[in-house]
């Protein structure tokens, strides 16, 4: 991709825009749980060295357009909100700066059987709690791309509601 398409792109980022998804039932005192989605710069752009670089992420570091994360990007608006709206499982994953993030992939939990280890675009997120009257939780999707899964190296899984629940009731960021 040329140097002029990339800046057409970078210009039309709607789908990165943040939104709320609603679960019924699940907040506090069994009212509604509603969580606001953010999705961060990585999910459409690579590291790389300085002058290479089209963007710079929230820590100024450079940052190069990838056409793969930003195919992958335009789905996450509704792989996001499928991940809540039917509870998928997650696990804490550690990210290049050793910070625990929250793992998934795109696998409804009745599939869990068929999982194999191998390459999966992964999405990596964190929560914490919203101090705006739009939501209760803040759900940031830091990053997402191809990795290396093992699903036998991990140790513990946990649902999607289970963790939002968690950061609500308990107030603070998780992982």
């Amino acid at each position: 991709m040329d140097e002029i398409e990339v800046e057409g792109v970078l210009r039309d980022l709607r789908h990165l825009h943040s939104f709320v998804v609603t679960v019924p039932g699940k907040g506090l005192g069994n009212g509604d749980l509603r969580v606001r989605i953010s999705l961060g710069l990585h999910t459409i752009s690579k590291s790389c060295a300085r002058g290479e670089h089209h963007l710079e992420d929230e820590n100024g570091k450079p940052r190069a357009f990838c056409e793969d994360r930003y195919a992958f990007s335009l789905g996450l608006p509704e792989l996001a909100r499928r991940m809540i709206e039917q509870n998928y499982f997650c696990w804490q994953s550690l990210d290049r700066n050793r910070a625990m993030n929250y793992a998934v992939i795109d696998i409804a939990p009745g599939r869990i059987r068929e999982l194999v280890d191998g390459e999966h675009q992964v999405i990596f997120f964190y929560l914490y709690p919203c101090s705006q009257d739009v939501a209760d939780v803040n759900l940031v999707v830091t990053s997402c791309h191809a990795r290396e899964v093992a699903f036998g190296r991990i140790k513990r899984r946990f649902n999607m509601l289970t963790v939002l629940r968690t950061c609500l009731f308990q107030q603070k960021r998780v992982p």
